[in-house]
């Protein structure tokens, strides 16, 4: 059978990719969730942040509201006595415009909105009636009031305080009216433009229906930002702080707090991309200190992978060779430290062991006599050629028994087998160690002897033929004798298979002689005519 094509994949290199590959995934997860809580601490910081300084600008616009709030109502407590006079109408007002942080103009009027007075002087103003969409009625009628964002007469954009006066017998005379430009960078904007945060964050301020009153892009002031969430929140009257999307679309971090007056509101708010623009650098630090140790795990990884995967390697190494004998020392060799490898060691040591055993049984079958255990012609063949390889001397002795037919014939081929038997043990005892008897075929035996001289055959021949005729043979066969032919190598003959033809001839030289002998092959005597029974 065709041996399947090997994979190209070996054990060290793939435990090596799976433990990188594990381990670069494991650092990248790290990595992961590191951004991810670093993100979300981030995020979580920057927004805590931003509702921390949007209530305290909210604080301080309070103060700031308040504080003109203090001043409009002094002028109001002293309007009522100054009506009917102009100039000290005007110092009055003057008196309000220098007090009062980031005032450009105010003015007083009477009960029907009519301008008594005006600072700076404004001739073409005075006298006018101020209208309003939304008249003022009853309980709002007596107290302070804040505009929307509205266009004066000048053009500019302005926000308006008023506070009202009240007559003697306290019903509502008129107001006290001071205003603050937007856009034109006065006191207010100072208040809440100059922070301290140079990381791209921004406020804006809203009043009470959304729009905004200041913004660091002045183009913004007076725009309505209802649509943002942080917006909705602070009109409301919450603080807090939330992601949100502007009206331009982009994703912002944003505290908010309401303010006590007016329902104003401040939204601090900074960009999530300049928020989480420090992560980027951040990662790319991690990533270069975890490095040096990351390469440092990857040759012990490396390393690993080797001395894991190099007992299996010298297993199949020593596998691969086929060679049984040497095997079995090699194996013995490999040192599994850890349990699968031993274990797989000890398996492939059985299982050679036990296939050799199968070898050697099955070798030992195709050589050996089944029924006498001897060798057979196969092996005889095998121990010639290992003496004429090895050019080690040998003496053959051909053994026959006498009348065997007879035997047969008389009491059977039953009991003529179980004196094949005898006799087979009879050469076992009487031979040397280093001997090899083999059965060639029906009674006909021979044994070789390494090394053994004509003297040595002899003496051995002998024992075997006398140990033969003393022996009671079974099922009732009773004593029989052998006749036996001697041959050496090479010095009767330098062809193994003539020293052997020379021995069977010596005994037929035994037979012919009488039987129950032991011939040597001579040179100078003829051959006699084959008479074994």
């Amino acid at each position: 059978m065709i041996p399947a094509a090997m994979p190209r994949l070996k054990l060290r290199r793939l435990v090596t990719v799976l433990a990188l590959a594990s381990g670069i995934i494991a650092f990248a997860n790290t990595l992961y969730a590191a951004y991810l809580v670093q993100r979300e601490q981030l995020i979580a910081t920057t927004l805590e942040a931003n509702r921390a300084y949007a209530v305290k600008l909210a604080e301080v616009t309070d103060l700031y509201i308040e504080s003109i709030q203090r001043q409009l109502v002094l002028s109001a407590e002293r309007a009522p006595g100054l009506v009917g006079s102009k100039s000290a109408l005007e110092d009055e007002l003057a008196r309000l415009v220098h007090q009062t942080d980031g005032a450009m103009t105010a003015a007083i009027t009477d009960r029907n909105g009519t301008v008594l007075a005006t600072v700076p002087e404004n001739p073409g103003f005075e006298g006018k009636t101020l209208v309003r969409q939304q008249p003022i009625t009853g309980p709002q009628r007596l107290a302070g009031q804040i505009s929307t964002p509205y266009v004066g007469m000048a053009g500019h954009l302005i926000l308006a305080f008023s506070e009202p006066y009240l007559d003697a017998k306290g019903a509502y005379a008129g107001a006290i009216i001071t205003a603050l430009p937007l856009r034109q960078g006065n006191e207010f904007d100072k208040l809440v433009g100059d922070h301290f945060y140079r990381d791209g964050s921004y406020l804006y301020v809203i009043d009470g229906d959304g729009n905004i009153i200041y913004h660091k892009d002045k183009e913004r002031i007076g725009t309505s930002e209802r649509s943002n969430a942080a917006v909705e929140a602070v009109l409301r009257g919450e603080t807090g702080a939330m992601p949100v999307v502007n009206t331009r679309g982009t994703h912002l971090l944003a505290g908010y707090a309401a303010l006590k007056h007016g329902g104003w509101g401040v939204v601090a708010q900074r960009p999530l991309d300049e928020t989480l623009r420090p992560l980027q650098s951040l990662t790319s630090r991690i990533v270069l200190y975890a490095l040096p140790v990351g390469l440092i795990m990857l040759l012990v990884i490396y390393l690993l992978g080797r001395w894991i995967s190099r007992p299996l390697e010298e297993l199949a190494q020593v596998i691969e060779r086929d060679q049984p004998g040497a095997s079995a020392g090699d194996l013995g060799k490999i040192k599994s430290w850890y349990y699968e490898a031993a274990r797989l060691r000890n398996a492939v040591t059985m299982s050679q062991n036990s296939q050799t055993r199968r070898i050697d049984k099955l070798s030992s079958d195709t050589i050996t006599d089944p029924m006498t255990g001897l060798i057979n012609r196969r092996g005889l063949a095998l121990q010639v050629t290992a003496l004429q390889r090895a050019q080690q001397p040998f003496a053959a002795l051909a053994l026959d028994l006498d009348h065997f037919k007879l035997v047969n014939d008389t009491f059977g081929h039953a009991a003529g087998d179980q004196v094949l038997i005898a006799l087979a043990g009879i050469l076992r005892t009487c031979i040397r160690a280093e001997d090899a008897p083999c059965r060639v075929g029906g009674e006909e035996f021979l044994i070789l002897m390494p090394d053994a001289s004509r003297d040595t055959a002899g003496k051995v021949a002998e024992r075997i033929r006398a140990a033969t005729a003393s022996q009671v043979m079974p099922q009732g066969v009773g004593q029989v004798t052998v006749s036996i032919g001697i041959a050496l190598w090479p010095s009767d003959d330098p062809d193994i298979d003539k020293v052997l033809a020379k021995a069977d001839q010596a005994l037929y030289r035994a037979k012919h002689s009488g039987r129950d002998r032991v011939e040597a092959w001579s040179a100078v005597e003829a051959s006699p005519e084959d008479t074994r029974n």
